[in-house]
């Protein structure tokens, strides 16, 4: 795994334990599952792990038919069960595979007895302190003026003089940018809403995709 949503936890745990059981609600009864696939140590020496979770969920589809030389258009509902994969270190924070699959969150939290959040980035500060950042791609919102949300694609992005004029005062909202990290050249990919996405070194796993946020962005998150 080297992508995913990441989600802050409030309070403190040691471990996961897997569990699975059902809940009622408005639609009836939901079976839920956690299962915590292995327990590792990252390179750093701080504890992680890795699993998935599941749960049913009732969808609303639509479906077409025709009636007597008419479309007709029908809701009906149907049980899916959501999976998701997820990492995470404990007491500090858990990755989910997509947005879709941070309902991983609350069943750890759950299970764990904390709270956790969908997480924000400051990409400004992490782009302030990466070493040697080389930005192809900045998203910008929330700027006065004329320009005032945007997308800017190139090479070196830094190094174009118009661009500080074009981002000061705004707020970046997703960031693509080669730097170097632990003797290797690192590009990456990362959003304010907490996703980010490790392209390269390439033979990264989970445990040094972990490390890699644990050094690099777990202090811009919030």
């Amino acid at each position: 795994m080297r992508a995913g949503v990441i989600g802050t936890v409030e309070g403190s745990f040691d471990r996961v334990g897997s569990f699975a059981d059902a809940i009622e609600d408005g639609d009836g009864e939901r079976a839920r599952c956690l299962e915590i696939d292995r327990v590792f140590s990252l390179p750093g020496g701080e504890m992680a792990f890795e699993g998935s979770a599941a749960i049913e969920a009732t969808e609303t589809v639509e479906r077409s038919r025709i009636d007597g030389g008419e479309i007709r258009i029908e809701e009906t509902s149907r049980s899916v069960t959501r999976r998701a994969e997820f990492v995470g270190v404990p007491g500090e924070f858990v990755v989910a595979d997509s947005s879709r699959g941070t309902f991983a969150f609350d069943l750890i939290a759950e299970e764990t007895d904390v709270e956790i959040e969908r997480a924000t980035i400051d990409l400004g500060e992490f782009l302030a302190n990466s070493s040697d950042a080389a930005p192809w791609k900045a998203g910008f919102s929330e700027r006065e003026g004329n320009v005032e949300n945007g997308v800017l694609h190139g090479t070196d992005l830094l190094d174009d003089d118009g661009i500080d004029g074009l981002l000061d005062g705004a707020t970046l909202n997703q960031l693509g940018v080669e730097h170097d990290y632990d003797g290797e050249r690192a590009k990456v990919t990362a959003a304010r809403s907490g996703y980010v996405e490790l392209y390269r070194p390439a033979e990264f796993g989970a445990g040094e995709y972990l490390q890699y946020l644990v050094d690099e962005f777990a202090p811009h998150l919030s």
